[in-house]
């Protein structure tokens, strides 16, 4: 999976802030977020095909964090793009959009 497309869902960009905050197992995700295990199991193996987070082992717990220490910068770059767009969207203003 492409990292954009990994990007695209925002329960997993969500996934990626709380990471950035520390290694969490999927279960505390689930009630972080209030979706269902099954759900943010498939969200962490999309980012985790994307390359943005790892995994590892302690007992019965699959622990997960982010990859790389740029994902957090990532994140902020594509919210200021986001807000930026909000502005200055010029597909979104044309009448005859595509």
């Amino acid at each position: 999976m492409v990292i954009g497309q990994a990007l695209s869902h925002q329960a997993r960009v969500r996934i990626l802030a709380i990471l950035a905050e520390g290694e969490r197992c999927g279960c505390e995700l689930a009630g972080m977020l209030g979706l269902d295990p099954s759900v943010i199991s498939r969200h962490l193996a999309l980012l985790a095909d994307a390359g943005l987070i790892v995994s590892r082992r302690e007992g019965q717990r699959l622990l997960w964090r982010l990859a790389h220490s740029k994902v957090p910068l990532i994140l902020r770059c594509l919210a200021r793009l986001t807000c930026e767009r909000g502005k200055n969207d010029v597909v979104a203003s044309h009448p005859q959009r595509i």
